[in-house]
């Protein structure tokens, strides 16, 4: 039954006393009016409803003998507003002449209320003031229809001002009524108090509430927001007067302090599309008269116009979680300038890339529009925003200082202008897509560092033009503090959704309004942008649009219809008849205007032609509830001006998926199959797990500390058996025939044993006080004896665990990198950390580890992206790949080696391959047999140091993904068609296969390249030959198995620049023991060695030309080629 017919068969019954009517509202559901005293109840199969009940998308209220209320209700000190239907009301309610304002779920509202934008103010009645009146001592001006006045205002015949926020300015009018912030009415000096109404009182019986949508009055002002909260124009908040300074920069030298801030270098295009460079010259960065200036610069580059302008930031030096921030500073103005403060998290890994990370944008004016001011966050995954504007009463940013400021607590950050609030947001979340959202107040529950930046054009502000000046176009920074509170209360909530109210089809199912375009009723919005031009006509039941400028976006030309309501789980389909008068393309789509336009119905590109065809797509709304979806024909930058005509256009619904509340767990985006594994979901963190305890005196929590969070089992009974306290999760999404590993990480305050069970098979974990990653493997057959997950944690003490993962089992972990860093580390030498940085991007890359370097270091192994834990078996042949590239053309160097942080043994199991990387992504591989003893725990490392002995210190950034270690049974690559077991000999790889040695702690210096001539050949230019004669050294990076009682024979060209002596080597790679070695003298005359041993014992040796200091050292360049070793 829809609700429109309900309300009018009510009030309808109750003026003709129809004894008894009955109303269906479904199959078991009926309205039901008592032939006593008329009043109306409702019966279902739960029985008489009383309280509160939701029937057909409209909120009723029943009291406790089932009858239904009309009228003000009572519940629990709030009041609500049924009209005579019994609906309950909200938005606007206009009573006995009075109007009172309910909130989305229906509660009226006192004292302050922002609706649409628009200011309103009412008492504890919540009766709507108007006429002039004081709240909180200050004076306000409230016109007839309610809404606050800002500007010039005429009172009695006279002029007043009232500024942005509403309050009077210069002369002060006389107020009729005085209140507090709340409503209540006090006394002014001599003045009687306010009164107020008292509305009737009724039993209060609602045990739970809902939201509506809202509906109301509306008019523009010069501070609101877009799709977030608005704040109210005071300065009230629990926090005032409680701030403490904790730093300030107050820019008072000669120079930017280093300490503090560093400069980033990006190049043009670098995100935005914005053109400029971020240098960290002098000229775009510097400090004069007491301010930080950024300055753009328009200058010329290969013919074109070229801009540099600069960007700084405190990260790894100043960061803050919470706290309030003040900036005293001057905007730039003119076309395409674009001034920013703003913050980024320090560690953005912790939820991983923007905007799942989040970002407090502080102030943002963009240089076309230099009266108003922008603050945002963004957020989520899909990306959202929430954002408020203000605008200056006169003037603009330009023409002097002003201060922008932001108060940051946990679950609300608020933006202040001069110190005057204008803006609040404190709903917001973080999730992967497809994933849960993280523990609320999440992603701003993190450090962040500061940024200031000045950029030139891009997407938002648009490009610089001819009236763009740029001898001023200066932002410039006088102050900045920091303020901090005693301590932060982080145990808030995220505030309840409104309920979103989904409207019904028309009679044939379709959700579009005048769909077959009858009439010209406004319900299809033509909307241009980015230079597009062109207009829209209805006619003869058809939409015929016309462009003149198709702009610079696709998007530029659009057709689109706003408030499709669209149901979470709702299968749709979208059809229409669609031609242009020359063949072309268009693209359709529906997304979610209040959702930072996430696509519903991805963009999909139309063919059009010049005879009507009708186009019909399906597809599931994988989101949440949206009453406001948007149908989008797009027309914009395709290459065409044609003419478009469309007609008859639907979107039916034509199916549903139910969500099964007792299905299994899902697999999670990152491949676990454990949901909350991090715990890190729900409001305490244990969404998803169930906990069992018999032990007395347990606590059970998830410990966050510093944004670790740990799941933690306190047992303080000192006979709790581990079995008295189960952490467990049900029914994983394990299917038969595969198979899993379980991982978790554990420790606890003493030593202990912890035990889990899952599919039948028990594993033990031996914790210590030192945190440790433990794997468990197991498989599936043909049954599935649980699909439960049941970790055993009691016994006396303390037992932490966390990243509790199930995934299907692969040599090596997260490959791919959808878990971001899980699994790998990336090891930076501690003098090198602030010339790298690194993450996963998610953004131009599918999940790929990048490593931004400025500065390679001296040693290959100085910077280093590994795997731990590596399981190779002997006699196992292995294919180990991966993609890779650089922003430059460099070497990088991998292998699958032995862990010799023990005992200096780093066998290469795989052999040190050393590949060339460059602009295009592209797969490495390599196939290799495990011919040393079995290994659990061999290290995988890609070494993005100074790899050949070349130190690079040009900026640049290193890609990797895809990285799989496979067992196969035979060798796919093909070997070197020869007997030489030396492979690159010739170096026509260059140093592929090779390594050098320079250790860091003696005075050793050299340098490896390749000749430039057709007959290559290494040369190593030594500097400095250090204090042995393997402190400078090439060697063989594969071991090469020799066998007992076969003779070898070694050969190599060599050569020096000045005499010097050299030492080859074939030796043991463990105990260094060589089974030949001969010292080589040099001269300017290429020499043709040959070096004849017999193998005592079967073993995998290594190749060796020490360089350093031999028995006639001499610092010069040394040259070798054509090495083979045969057996003879």
């Amino acid at each position: 039954m829809k609700s429109v017919k309900l309300k009018k068969i009510i009030a309808g019954a109750i003026a003709a006393s129809m004894i008894p009517v009955m109303l269906q509202s479904g199959v078991n559901a009926e309205w039901k009016q008592s032939s006593d005293n008329g009043s109306w109840s409702y019966v279902d199969d739960s029985g008489v409803a009383t309280n509160w009940k939701l029937i057909d998308g409209i909120w009723y209220n029943f009291d406790s003998s089932g009858a239904m209320r009309t009228g003000w209700i009572n519940d629990n000190g709030t009041w609500y507003f049924a009209d005579t239907s019994g609906a309950m009301k909200t938005g606007w309610v206009n009573d006995k002449g009075t109007w009172y304002f309910t909130d989305a779920s229906g509660a009226m509202k006192t004292g302050w209320v922002n609706d649409k934008g628009t200011w309103y103010f009412t008492d504890t009645s919540g009766a709507m003031q108007t006429g002039v009146v004081e709240v909180n001592g200050k004076v306000y001006s409230l016109a007839s229809s309610g809404a606050m006045q800002t500007g010039k205002v005429i009172i009695d015949n006279k002029e007043y001002n009232f500024s942005n926020s509403g309050e009077a300015l210069g002369e002060i009018p006389q107020a009729v009524k005085a209140f507090d912030n709340k409503g209540v009415g006090v006394t002014k000096q001599a003045d009687k108090p306010a009164t107020t109404e008292t509305l009737p009182s009724s039993t209060p019986s609602k045990n739970s509430s809902s939201s509506n949508s809202s509906s109301g009055n509306s008019s523009s002002g010069n501070s609101g927001s877009n799709s977030g909260n608005s704040g109210n124009n005071g300065n009230e908040n629990p926090e005032q007067n409680k701030w403490k300074l904790a730093w300030q920069e107050d820019f008072n030298g000669n120079e930017l302090n280093q300490n503090n801030w560093s400069s980033e270098k990006h190049d043009p295009g670098w995100v935005n599309n914005e053109l400029q460079e971020y240098t960290d010259s002098k000229e775009n960065i510097f400090v004069k008269d007491g301010n930080l200036v950024l300055k753009a610069i328009k200058t010329q580059k290969d013919g074109k116009d070229y801009y540099t302008s600069g960007k700084i930031n405190t990260k790894d030096k100043k960061t803050f979680k919470y706290g309030k921030f003040e900036v005293r500073a001057k905007a730039p103005k003119g076309q395409g300038l674009w001034p920013a403060l703003w913050m980024m998290p320090n560690d953005e890994s912790l939820y991983g890339q923007w905007p799942k990370c989040g970002e407090i944008d502080m102030m943002e004016v963009l240089g076309n529009e230099p009266n108003k001011v922008y603050g945002t966050i963004h957020y989520g995954d899909p990306h959202e925003q929430k954002q408020g504007t203000y605008v200056l009463d006169k003037g603009t940013f330009a023409d002097d200082y002003h201060t922008y400021g932001i108060e940051w607590v946990p679950g609300e950050i608020r933006w202040y202008i001069d110190g005057k609030l204008y803006y609040t947001a404190n709903d917001w979340f973080t999730a992967v897509e497809g994933g849960d959202e993280v523990t609320f107040p999440a992603p701003f529950d993190q450090e962040f560092y500061m940024q200031f930046n000045l950029a030139v054009g891009g997407s938002w502000p648009g490009n610089p033009d001819e009236t763009t000046d740029f001898d001023n176009a200066e932002f410039k920074v006088d102050y900045i503090k920091a303020y901090q509170l005693d301590s932060y209360d982080e145990n808030v909530k995220k505030p309840e959704a409104e309920k979103v109210i989904l409207r019904d089809p028309d009679k044939n199912g379709n959700y579009i309004i005048n769909g077959d375009f009858s009439k010209d009723d406004g319900s299809w919005k033509f909307l241009t942008a980015l230079n597009g031009t062109g207009n829209s006509n209805i006619a003869n039941n058809k939409m015929t649009i016309s462009t003149e400028n198709a702009g610079t976006a696709e998007y530029s030309i659009q057709l689109v219809q706003p408030g499709v309501p669209l149901k979470e789980g709702g299968k749709y389909r979208v059809t229409f008849d669609a031609k242009a008068n020359e063949d072309r393309t268009m693209i359709a789509d529906v997304s979610g205007p209040d959702r930072s336009y996430v696509r519903y119905f991805n963009d999909t590109k139309v063919d059009l032609t010049t005879n009507v065809k009708t186009y019909s797509y399906e597809f599931t709304m994988e989101k949440k509830d949206d009453a406001n979806g948007r149908l989008e024909f797009n027309l914009g930058n395709q290459g065409s001006l044609a003419d478009v005509e469309l007609s008859n256009v639907k979107i039916e619904k034509i199916g549903q998926i139910e969500k099964d509340e007792n299905e299994s767990k899902k697999i999670m985006p990152d491949g676990n199959y454990v949901n909350n594994g991090t715990f890190d979901v729900g409001e305490d963190r244990m969404k998803y797990w169930e906990v069992k305890s018999k032990s007395t005196n347990t606590q059970i929590n998830v410990a966050n500390i510093n944004n670790s969070r740990e799941l933690k089992v306190d047992v303080k009974d000192n006979n709790s058996l581990l079995e008295d306290v189960v952490v467990k999760q049900t029914n994983l999404a394990l299917t038969k025939n595969d198979n899993y590993a379980l991982y978790f990480d554990a420790y606890a305050d003493k030593d202990k044993t912890i035990k889990a069970y899952i599919n039948g098979e028990e594993f033990s974990a031996d914790l210590t006080n030192n945190k440790k990653t433990f794997k468990f493997e197991f498989a599936t057959g043909e049954e599935l004896s649980s699909k439960d997950l049941e970790l055993l944690l009691g016994g006396q003490g303390i037992t932490y665990i966390d990243n509790v993962r199930i995934e299907e089992n692969s040599l090596i972990r997260n490959g791919a990198f959808d878990t971001g860093l899980m699994g790998w580390d990336v090891f930076v030498d501690g003098n090198m950390k602030s010339a790298v940085s690194y993450g996963v991007d998610s953004l131009k890359e599918k999940n790929a580890v990048q490593l931004e370097i400025a500065d390679t270091g001296d040693a290959d192994w100085k910077i280093q992206l590994k795997q731990n834990n590596v399981k190779l078996e002997e006699g196992q042949k292995y294919r180990l790949s991966f993609d890779a590239k650089s922003t430059i053309d460099r070497d990088i160097m991998y292998a699958i080696q032995r862990d010799g942080s023990k005992d200096n043994n780093w066998d290469p199991y795989s052999g040190s391959k050393v590949i060339e990387v460059g602009n295009d992504l592209e797969t490495y591989t390599n196939e290799f047999e495990m011919k040393k003893p079995t290994d659990e725990n061999a290290i995988f490392t890609i070494s993005m140091g100074a790899v050949n002995g070349t130190q690079i210190k040009d900026k640049h950034t290193v890609t990797v993904d895809n990285v799989k270690l496979e067992k196969i049974n035979e060798f796919t690559i093909s070997p070197e068609n020869n007997d030489n077991l030396i492979i690159n000999g010739d170096f026509s790889s260059e140093f592929s296969n090779w390594g050098f040695n320079i250790p860091v702690t003696t005075p050793a210096a050299a340098t490896f390249s390749i000749t430039n001539d057709a007959d290559k050949a290494a040369a190593i230019d030594v500097r400095d030959v250090g204090s042995n004669p393997w402190d400078v050294m090439l060697f063989g990076n594969d071991l090469v198995d020799l066998s007992k009682d076969v003779n070898y024979v070694l050969e190599f060209d060599a050569w020096a620049e000045e005499a010097r002596d050299i030492e080859a080597k074939i030796e043991e790679n463990v105990a260094y023991h060589a089974y030949a070695s001969e010292t080589v003298a040099l001269d300017g005359t290429k020499k043709h060695v040959t070096i004849r041993f017999t193998m005592p014992k079967d073993d995998a040796a290594q190749l060796k030309f020490c360089l350093g200091n031999t028995s006639n050292p001499k610092p010069t360049k040394v040259y070798i080629d054509n090495v083979s070793l045969k057996a003879e």
